[in-house]
């Protein structure tokens, strides 16, 4: 395939006010709808005035790095250098790359990178003083990085986003006078396009758009009691496996087959081997035999995973 060049959106955006212009329609920000729509629990709980020296930061960041690439100027800034060492193996294409559905929304692309003629990858570099990213702030990542590769797709014919990623920078000065230091990449997993199209939708139709992703609030009220039950199981089957050790070491000792108390009893079986059928060896010896005509097939029904952290 022939190498493809990155087509200008044709978007004018005006930085001061945060507006996007195709000619004289104005069009939304994608981060605004995400904001709207799945990242409304960002910031909860959070005072104004941290919120917006946040912003200021993450704006001055953006700034520094955005010199770096397309000027070459290094500002000294440890969050800078930090950018740099990131993304010293990566073939950065553009920064502030503009998207649109060339109809309702728009939004610059903090980062592409050129994987080959035609794949491409997105980052969005993020600022948070947190260590590790919350629950929200991975939801918005997602659904932005996502978004800008479904615009990204539409407005380049051909091209292919295969990797998307956070760069999480920081180096901020806390109370105790100890630095916040944060430099990482972070793989971030692709939400298909029909759910960023979905999302979209909803937010022009003044929807609310039903995340697929995330817990209804009668299973979310239920977590706590689920995560206490598994727990409980776990010390109990913890706790019977010793039991048992120390039983049947006991009944060993007194050569004992059996034992029957109020409510129960214990039976101890000898040492013994199990013997199975390997199908996948016998496959292998025997290419050439109708297996399918006497393997004997079941339904199973669907069950429920639960994995706790």
């Amino acid at each position: 395939m022939a190498r493809i060049e990155l087509v200008n959106s044709g978007v004018l955006f005006k930085e001061e006010e945060h507006e996007y212009w195709l000619g004289d329609k104005q069009l939304f920000g994608i981060t605004g709808a995400i904001q709207r729509q799945v990242a409304g629990h960002e910031y909860d709980g959070c005072p104004e005035y941290l919120i917006k020296r946040a912003g200021e930061y993450g704006s001055s960041v953006h700034k520094s790095i955005e010199k770096l690439i397309n000027d070459f100027e290094h500002d000294g800034t440890v969050e800078t250098e930090d950018f740099r060492n990131l993304t010293t193996d990566m073939n950065i294409e553009v920064s502030e790359y503009n998207v649109t559905d060339g109809e309702y929304y728009s939004s610059n692309i903090d980062i592409v990178t050129r994987l080959g003629d035609a794949e491409f990858g997105l980052a969005d570099v993020k600022t948070y003083s947190n260590t590790k990213l919350t629950k929200a702030q991975m939801t918005k990542a997602k659904y932005q990085l996502s978004c800008y590769a479904y615009m990204f797709e539409l407005q380049n014919k051909d091209a292919r986003v295969t990797e998307l990623f956070v760069i999480h920078i920081c180096n901020k000065t806390k109370k105790d006078g100890s630095i916040n230091h944060i430099a990482e990449l972070i793989p971030i997993e692709r939400i298909p396009v029909e759910i960023c199209k979905a999302l979209l939708e909803a937010d022009r139709n003044g929807e609310q758009f039903n995340n697929p992703y995330e817990l209804p609030k009668e299973v979310e009220k239920k977590c706590k009691r689920i995560i206490k039950l598994i727990q409980t199981k776990k010390e109990a089957e913890e706790e019977l496996t010793l039991i048992k050790k120390d039983i049947l070491s006991t009944m060993l000792f007194l050569d004992v087959d059996s034992w029957k108390g109020d409510g129960i009893s214990f039976t101890r079986t000898a040492d013994s081997t199990r013997s199975s059928f390997d199908l996948a060896s016998f496959k292998k010896a025997f290419p050439d035999l109708p297996y399918d005509d006497y393997i004997k097939k079941s339904n199973v029904a669907g069950s429920l995973k639960i994995l706790t952290a």
